[in-house]
């Protein structure tokens, strides 16, 4: 397997470090925004381990929705994850009046926790 999906595998991994400690200091705005990208960064070896890669954030979202949401190879909710972490990170980046609530970002952090454990078994049973 190509050593760059471990390495995004890896960036993902610290990505969730980083956005736990965000929150934990009350950073809620930029934990959602690392948080989306431990994602994003899973989604990103997922799809280099079948030999696909993409340039953007929508490319990738829809590349892993039919690589592996449509096709069941992993279960479809991580899809509606990765879409909505998208939308959060993208207002919390942008959008100055935006205030994400802490359970709100807790909740979030959980999925992005789900959505890299998922990556992580999925690349290690294809014999990684």
């Amino acid at each position: 397997m190509n050593p760059k999906v471990w390495q995004l595998l890896e960036k993902a991994q610290e990505d969730l470090r980083v956005a736990e400690e965000l929150l934990q200091r009350i950073h809620p705005e930029h934990s959602a925004s690392v948080a989306y990208y431990a994602m994003f960064h899973a989604a990103e070896a997922l799809l280099l381990s079948l030999g696909i890669e993409v340039s953007t954030h929508r490319a990738t979202h829809a590349a892993f929705g039919l690589q592996f949401a449509k096709t069941a190879k992993l279960d479809p909710r991580l899809h509606r994850y990765l879409l909505a972490a998208f939308e959060k990170r993208t207002d919390a980046d942008y959008d100055v009046t935006v205030k994400l609530a802490q359970k709100e970002v807790e909740a979030l952090l959980a999925q992005a926790r789900e959505f890299v454990a998922a990556a992580e078994a999925y690349l290690n049973a294809q014999g990684g």
